[in-house]
């Protein structure tokens, strides 16, 4: 059963659509927009760390199932190279789970494939009914 995912309001508001979202693996998508640039008329450090951190979420969110039910509690991201124009990919994954804590990573490439940030975070789980027992084993390995 294919467990329905939607984007949390604020990265919708900045253009960010999920492309891929299946068994603890996401890619997400987000249009440069001047209005989300620095004076530089780069993209803006904050909006990257939000794709990173949203393709983080709901990769986490295609293990769990909607509504979401984690949040973040660390997020530390390394910036790479500028963002002047065309689309950023966020492509993470869950890489660890323990009890009520997800770890995952992320790498945010530009449209040529560049890397222009990674980051990792970590997530805990508010609740805990008794489907979230069952999805415990479900985390991607290298």
């Amino acid at each position: 059963m294919k467990k329905f995912l939607k984007i949390a309001p604020f990265s919708k508001h900045l253009g960010i659509e999920i492309l891929e979202a299946v068994e603890g693996v996401a890619r997400l998508k987000m249009p440069y927009q001047h209005e989300l640039t620095n004076p530089a008329d780069n993209l803006h450090g904050g909006a990257i760390a939000t794709v990173a951190d949203s393709a983080m979420a709901v990769a986490i969110g295609s293990i769990l199932g909607a509504p979401a039910r984690h949040f973040t509690v660390k997020l530390e991201i390394k910036y790479k190279a500028a963002v002047t124009d065309g689309v950023i990919i966020a492509k993470a994954k869950v890489t660890r789970r323990k009890q009520r804590l997800f770890l995952g990573e992320a790498v945010v490439t530009n449209g040529d494939d560049q890397v222009i940030a990674t980051a990792t975070g970590t997530f805990m789980v508010r609740d805990h009914p008794a489907e979230y027992e069952k999805t415990k084993d479900k985390v991607v390995k290298n």
